[in-house]
């Protein structure tokens, strides 16, 4: 069995930790890998449900997305004295199910604008199901992975936690206790998608990644006496990160409930000035080379004229060194000895001659 790298949760890390342990065992907690499509692409993507116990009686759920990180090189991971050949990075971030139930459920709809009519869940989940299942066959010639199956698809959407999420992208009305009807509504989605625009815009939450201040700082909203652009580009900084897991025209829907022309029209002013200044930049350093010639003009001249001068002055010194040395003035301390008395004394050159026998 091959052996990978992942970093999920530690609330799923300790779950299978006491399965592995057979620890509070139970036959209906399972974790299942589901091949959904992904709600941005709408290509087949991998997802993990994992139901686990909280407490002695409550049970949890969760899907998380799975992505695998490769290198673009060749590498390999050591876990303690084990080497891992594959070198890929698998992580595993928790996902709130209304993404998914956003894409699935508006599959089936008409591009007509139409709402279409309230219809049991369970005829919702079937056609869903068959719509999506027999759209991916054709990718999945190409690819096999690419391939969701409907089995995925009703699972998925039978799960109770996401049961309880459909209100959030669906109109509900119910006709008795027993008979509950649904229809997707782009509106209901879009009020959902505020309320976490505006959980996401809180100045302690933006705060809290240093990516979102650099680039809040970058466009000069953390200037004094800009409140308001700075709110305004917290709301589209928090519409980029929920970019990730929307379709273009949700997104594009989004963006335009909010009135950021405001802020459009200052980065606009920055960016402007940010081209200005690079376009200026060229012409400068053009002007600056003809003057930098004319310098190294002058330093050549002046080059020349310094080595005409040093010639000169090399055959002066040759014709005039005689009178130099005869016109120097010698030291004091050779003056006096000069004037010393040297009799009986040897010479110099009598102490590197050989002794005779």
């Amino acid at each position: 069995m091959s052996t990978h790298l992942a970093i999920l949760p530690l609330d799923i890390i300790d779950t299978l930790t006491a399965r592995l342990n057979q620890e509070n065992r139970h036959p209906s907690y399972a974790t299942q890998f589901l091949r959904l499509p992904h709600p941005r692409t709408g290509l087949a993507s991998l997802f993990l449900h994992d139901q686990h116990a909280q407490g002695d009686t409550t049970k949890t759920s969760s899907i998380l997305e799975v992505q695998a990180i490769s290198p673009t090189n060749a590498r390999t991971w050591f876990i303690g004295e084990e080497v891992v050949a594959d070198g890929k990075l698998v992580v595993m971030t928790p996902m709130d199910p209304m993404f998914l139930l956003m894409y699935l459920l508006r599959a089936p709809q008409t591009r007509d604008g139409s709402k279409g009519n309230f219809r049991p869940m369970q005829d919702i989940i079937e056609e869903v199901a068959a719509t999506i299942a027999d759209a991916s066959k054709k990718d999945a010639q190409k690819d096999p992975s690419l391939n969701v199956s409907a089995d995925d698809i009703i699972s998925f959407l039978s799960l109770d936690f996401v049961q309880s999420s459909i209100k959030r992208v669906c109109d509900v009305k119910v006709i008795t206790d027993e008979i509950t009807v649904y229809r997707y509504s782009h509106d209901v989605v879009l009020e959902n998608l505020k309320r976490k625009v505006g959980r996401l815009s809180e100045p302690r939450v933006a705060e809290m990644s240093r990516t979102l201040v650099r680039s809040l700082a970058k466009d000069g909203l953390m200037d004094d006496g800009k409140e308001e652009l700075l709110e305004s580009g917290r709301i589209k900084l928090a519409c980029e990160l929920l970019s990730q897991y929307l379709p273009r025209d949700i997104l594009q829907d989004l963006i335009a409930s909010y009135d950021l022309s405001k802020l459009d029209a200052h980065v606009k002013t920055v960016r402007d000035e940010e081209l200005a200044l690079l376009a200026v930049a060229p012409d400068t350093k053009k002007r600056a080379k003809p003057a930098k010639s004319v310098t190294a003009g002058n330093k050549n001249q002046k080059r020349k004229k310094d080595t005409e001068a040093i010639a000169n002055a090399d055959v002066d010194a040759s014709g005039d060194g005689d009178k130099k040395k005869k016109g120097a003035k010698s030291s004091h301390g050779v003056e006096k000895l000069k004037k010393a008395n040297v009799a009986g004394m040897s010479k110099l050159s009598t102490f590197f001659t050989k002794k005779a026998a």
